[in-house]
């Protein structure tokens, strides 16, 4: 049984190797799987048998907390029900109940991207209740037992806060006494199975403030002569969501006040380059910071600045205001930077 243990997690650090690990969000999350077990057996010293599990559903619920250097620590409520599989001539009948309260700890790898492997184990206590019918003797009775577990997976992402949790777990009970029936003796309880969940992260990630360049007021020469206007070249940031090009309030409010300075002066020419964060892949950056540049450049333009002065370019992930690995979401590289010259 301990072997079954040392090879799943074996395979798990094989499987989530292949990852690099990644700037980790940190704070509370929530989540929630069932799980279909495909393998399981009772090993009964009471009289020398090895009861195989029928296949059924188990659920889980947990609530941790997900720490800035790839770790995750949380509780864990779970719930396992399985007949047992009948043997021609030695076992008729019986059923397994297994409650089971884990601490659980995982590590999760390239934390922030798209897909996050991960590896876990948790100890615990588990409420084990059920019968085995062994004509002519029974074997019933409840117990509560230290358990143990191993765990991987990966969660896929769906939003910035929301993921998609596929898993595989081994979990394994032992020395469960049956106190009631017809005979007095101990059972081994092995329990695995594939789960599927979503796990959310309670806390959004802070999206950076935008503030508005400071408007200069225009110095006014002697009354003997016209005024003038001293414009030095101005630089602002437009930032967006992720995997987004659309302008967000912020980022409309951030244009209008750059384009009522550049009234003020005499405009020689605009450069608007597009940005993005690592999290997708260069070809598609590179066509999501063009989008971006675009999007800007018509708002400038729609608010009265001249097209033919503002040039446009993309880099995608290629200058990051942020340096970080591949595949992380940094709401600071996902920009749009604007330069406006005057004469």
């Amino acid at each position: 049984m301990k072997s079954r243990i040392t090879k799943t997690v074996a395979l798990a650090a094989l499987m989530a190797g292949t990852a690099g690990v990644a700037n980790a969000t940190e704070g509370w999350y929530g989540r929630a799987d069932i799980g279909w077990s495909f393998d399981g057996n009772q090993d009964a010293e009471i009289a020398a048998e090895e009861w195989t599990l029928e296949h059924d559903w188990t659920q889980h619920l947990g609530l941790g907390y997900a720490f800035s250097n790839g770790f995750r620590a949380e509780g864990e409520l779970g719930h396992r029900f399985n007949q047992l599989e009948p043997i021609p001539g030695d076992l008729d009948d019986g059923n397994t109940h297994a409650w089971s309260a884990m601490a659980n700890l995982f590590y999760d790898f390239n934390r922030g991207g798209g897909l996050e492997p991960y590896l876990g184990v948790g100890v615990g206590a588990a409420r084990i209740n059920g019968q085995a019918v062994d004509a002519p003797a029974t074997f019933e009775g409840e117990d509560t037992v230290v358990a143990y577990q191993a765990m991987i997976g990966v969660a896929m992402s769906i939003t910035e806060q929301l993921d998609l949790d596929v898993g595989f777990r081994h979990f394994v009970a032992e020395d469960i006494e049956w106190d009631e029936g017809t005979v007095v003796g101990s059972s081994d309880y092995e329990h695995q199975a594939v789960t599927v969940g979503l796990r959310y992260q309670f806390a959004a990630p802070a999206a950076p403030v935008v503030v508005p360049p400071p408007v200069a007021p225009p110095v006014v020469s002697p009354p003997v002569a016209p005024p003038v206007a001293t414009c030095p070249t101005s630089e602002f940031v437009v930032y967006f969501e992720w995997d987004r090009s659309n302008l967000n309030q912020a980022a409309l409010e951030t244009i209008d006040a750059a384009v009522n300075r550049a009234r003020q002066c005499n405009v020689s020419g605009t450069v608007v380059v597009g940005h993005t964060d690592t999290s997708g892949s260069p070809t598609y950056n590179q066509a999501l910071s063009e989008r971006r540049a675009s999007v800007v450049r018509d708002a400038l333009v729609a608010r009265g600045m001249a097209a033919g002065s503002i040039t446009s370019q993309a880099r995608g992930e290629a200058e990051l205001a942020r340096e970080t690995r591949d595949g992380v979401r940094e709401p600071l590289n996902r920009r749009t930077a604007v330069t406006i010259r005057f004469r």
